[in-house]
């Protein structure tokens, strides 16, 4: 809906895995810009980079395209009502959108591109509908996450039958697919890979030097993050580690509540805030931690990418148990997956590393093979390349 933006670093991955390997493209977003739009551009290396976003401008675009295609307009409010009508509150919101789904298809129209790629499968689908409709050589194809599944957006459900190809990131969306009444066998299950190639990497030795842990956490400051049980999992754990820090990077609504807590605690001479940060400063900051914490109870929560660069620095990573987790990481063995309230439990974890370097280094070493072998973002790109190739080619038979 907005491209780049600070929690959705795996988005801007997928786009420069997919320039680094010679192809080009075009992102469109149907909000307008972020704030940190600017900033964000330059963090991620979007050069020259084509993106676009609805803005005042765009109105002037889409009454011209209007005053030349009336029908199309038409098609489109038809098959919101069709599919939205019992559902008002995503009725309201497409309403909304529906300007900025035109400005897009408009661009689409005039430059008809090879694929396009709903790369969120909720009010994009009114951009699919369109170009299903009036662009039949043009090959359409949506990603179904954690997010589109919950919200259940009634016009993805209907264009998903129409895809030329469907994708999922984790096998755990597959029952929640099947419960849409959408087939789950059409569903191309890739996972979001993580950058491997970062400048700065981690050193095992780094769990020689234990008399003052290092915790980081990671994510936007919304109260589902559980960013708040980290905080009471790391003011137990200061009782036996004194010298301990805990890093917070991240930015939202929540982090005054949780500065808060901190200095309510006591422990705020221990927790450093570090805000929005870029990635690079981040990964520095993961490649000398010896813990990541992440406590989420966000129902969207799949196999967060965080997670796969924490773990690809070799730190001990303590998450609870989302779903679709384990495809992530083996219990014990790639790290520690634990309840979503169960902040006893983490911190046994915990505990139990700290008495056991031998184990910090297994579980270390376990969790940045996994990612080596199974999240490399250009793998996981090269598997999309492969399967919108297959498209193509079946639209010129």
């Amino acid at each position: 809906m907005q491209f780049p933006v600070p929690s959705e670093t795996f988005a801007s991955l997928d786009v420069e895995a997919l320039r680094g390997q010679g192809h080009e493209l075009s992102v469109y977003g149907m909000r307008p810009k972020h704030e940190y739009y600017e900033e964000l551009m330059v963090e991620r290396r979007h050069s020259n980079l084509s993106v676009f976003h609805f803005s005042f401008f765009s109105v002037w675009m889409v009454f011209l395209f209007l005053i030349r295609h009336p029908s199309i307009f038409l098609s489109l409010l038809g098959w919101l009502l069709k599919n939205c009508l019992m559902s008002p509150k995503h009725l309201l919101k497409s309403i909304i959108l529906l300007p900025s789904a035109l400005f897009i298809f408009a661009s689409i129209y005039k430059n008809k591109p090879d694929i396009v790629h709903l790369f969120w499968g909720h009010y994009p689908s009114m951009v699919g509908y369109l170009v299903k409709k009036y662009m039949p050589s043009t090959v359409v194809t949506m990603f179904l996450g954690a997010h589109d599944l919950v919200s259940a957006y009634p016009g993805s459900i209907s264009l998903s039958h129409n895809v030329d190809e469907l994708f999922t990131h984790s096998k755990s969306n597959l029952p929640m697919i099947a419960k849409l009444g959408i087939n789950k066998c059409k569903a191309n299950v890739i996972v979001r890979g993580t950058k491997l190639d970062f400048s700065t990497e981690s050193d095992i030795n780094k769990f020689d030097k234990l008399s003052s842990p290092i915790f980081l956490t990671a994510g936007r400051l919304i109260k589902e993050k559980g960013v708040d049980v980290v905080l009471q999992i790391f003011k137990s754990l200061l009782n036996s580690h004194s010298n301990a820090i805990l890093y917070i990077a991240g930015d939202g609504p929540y982090k005054d509540s949780l500065v808060d807590m901190a200095r309510s605690f006591a422990i705020d001479k221990n927790v450093v805030f570090l805000g929005h940060i870029e990635q690079t400063e981040l990964i520095k900051i993961m490649a000398r931690s010896h813990f990541f914490l992440l406590m989420s109870r966000y129902p969207s929560e799949r196999l967060p990418n965080v997670v796969k660069e924490a773990m690809y620095q070799q730190c001990v990573v303590v998450t609870t148990n989302t779903s679709g987790i384990a495809e992530l990481i083996e219990d014990n063995v790639e790290g520690f997956v634990v309840g979503m309230q169960a902040a006893g439990n983490a911190l046994s974890c915990i505990d139990d590393c700290l008495i056991d370097q031998k184990r910090m280094r297994s579980i270390s070493t376990a969790a940045k093979l996994k990612i080596k072998e199974k999240f490399d973002v250009n793998v996981s790109m090269s598997l999309y390349l492969h399967i919108w190739e297959d498209a193509i080619n079946r639209k010129l038979q």
